[in-house]
């Protein structure tokens, strides 16, 4: 009897062990389940928040695209605003002085032959290309500095003295310089009332016969159109604003 008691007692303990056993697995394996649950949950929220966070920064990425868009747009069109003032100008000068002169339609220089303006290696103006060149002159004057936007935007008048090739390289020189002078002096004759304003604008440079012309695009020069004067006006930016404005407009 004591025996079979005994062996109850053992079996009640061994099953009440493994009982236990059982439960502390089970608690292990639920513990691990929480734990990974807890970890998977940790993730999936900063996943979320990574997730968020990038949406974010796309969101304002995008609104940062879309003021450069903007600013982009707006710089294009105030360029293509000042680089239409050349146009404007040229344009200005073609009507304003019509059959008088020829306006290069490009850039809106006017070039004036030298025989015109002088005798053979001299630089002083003969009285009847004053007479001539006065109502030109007096025109291109008038569309530079009489009109407020094509005055803020002008740089400088510039007159240039070209040669052809007779001769030596530094007497062509200070003779081109010598004619240019003469040139600009004239223009300041003009309007005595603009004079002050001109002098801020105006230069006069001598090339010699660095800018040839040729005639119908030969490798003949043209020795009486090389001699001549050029009258060109740069605005302000003028090269800056028509190299941006092609890149502009290859956008």
């Amino acid at each position: 009897m004591k025996k079979l008691n005994d062996s109850q007692n053992n079996f009640w303990i061994s099953y009440a062990d493994l009982m236990a056993g059982l439960l502390f697995v089970f608690i292990l394996v639920v513990g691990i389940v929480i734990m990974k649950y807890s970890y998977i949950t940790a993730e999936l929220q900063l996943q979320k928040e990574s997730i968020e966070k990038l949406e974010i920064e796309a969101l304002n990425k995008q609104e940062d695209a879309e003021k450069l868009k903007q600013e982009l747009e707006n710089t294009k069109e105030m360029i293509h605003k000042l680089a239409s003032v050349k146009s404007v100008v040229i344009d200005k000068l073609r009507k304003k002085l019509g059959n008088k002169i020829a306006v290069n339609p490009k850039d809106g220089t006017l070039s004036i032959a030298g025989n015109i303006l002088f005798d053979q290696d001299e630089y002083t103006l003969k009285n009847d290309a004053k007479i001539a060149l006065k109502g030109v002159l007096n025109e291109y004057i008038d569309v530079l500095m009489n009109e407020k936007e094509i005055r803020d935007n002008l740089e400088r008048i510039i007159i240039e003295g070209h040669t052809n090739s007779d001769g030596e390289y530094l007497h062509n020189l200070e003779l081109s310089q010598k004619r240019a002078l003469e040139v600009m002096k004239f223009i300041l004759t003009l309007q005595p009332k603009l004079e002050k304003d001109l002098k801020v604008f105006i230069a006069a440079s001598g090339r010699s016969d660095t800018d040839l012309v040729y005639e119908n695009n030969s490798s003949v020069e043209d020795k009486l159109a090389s001699r001549r004067i050029e009258i060109k006006f740069r605005l302000k930016n003028d090269e800056a604003i028509s190299e941006i404005s092609k890149m502009l407009d290859e956008k």
